[in-house]
């Protein structure tokens, strides 16, 4: 048996460590894949829950707003007309006999009591002029799975589910990709 050179041993050398960084490789890859295995699952799940979710938000409006309008106003009102007329005054004439013209003047002094209701129409046009000072809050609650939004994520959400389950299947016996 003859002796081997060294650089024959210095080949299985950097064989091995060849082969040991290449195991390391695999191993890390492998590490990484499981990782982003994980990271597809997270972000899927956080994509379900966006998707679920509601957003909660209360606007708050301090403004005013001018108001200027006429209001017709149509209606028939009964007065009613209870009260007592004082009359006092004289009544003059002149009296024409065969003799002459003579004036008589006769005073009357009289209360006339009055009891009716009279109806009086009213037709008015009232214009209103006003700033009205306006201070609320408008709670707003809009529920992403009714919107454009939360639909659109569902298909995202399957491929992120998918890729987790390709990624957790092994390299090794699943060669052919989808």
């Amino acid at each position: 048996m003859t002796k081997r050179p060294f650089d024959y041993y210095l080949l299985w050398v950097v064989a091995l460590v060849s082969l040991l960084f290449n195991a390391a490789l695999v191993y890390g890859l492998i590490i990484v894949r499981e990782r982003a295995a994980q990271g597809a699952e997270t972000a899927a799940k956080a994509l379900e829950a966006f998707s679920t979710s509601t957003v909660d938000y209360t606007v708050h409006v301090a403004d005013t707003l001018p108001v200027s309008l006429t209001v017709p106003f149509n209606t028939t009102v009964n007065v009613p007309i209870s009260t007592t007329l004082p009359i006092d005054t004289q009544f003059g004439f002149t009296l024409k006999t065969l003799v002459g013209d003579f004036p008589v003047n006769i005073p009357i002094h009289a209360q006339v009591p009055v009891n009716l209701t009279s109806q009086v129409p009213v037709h008015l046009a009232v214009p209103i002029s006003a700033t009205v000072p306006v201070a609320l809050d408008v709670p707003i609650k809009i529920d992403l799975a009714q919107t454009s939004v939360g639909r659109s994520l569902g298909p995202t959400q399957a491929y992120l589910e998918q890729v987790a389950v390709d990624l957790r299947a092994n390299p090794f016996i699943t060669l052919v990709p989808r």
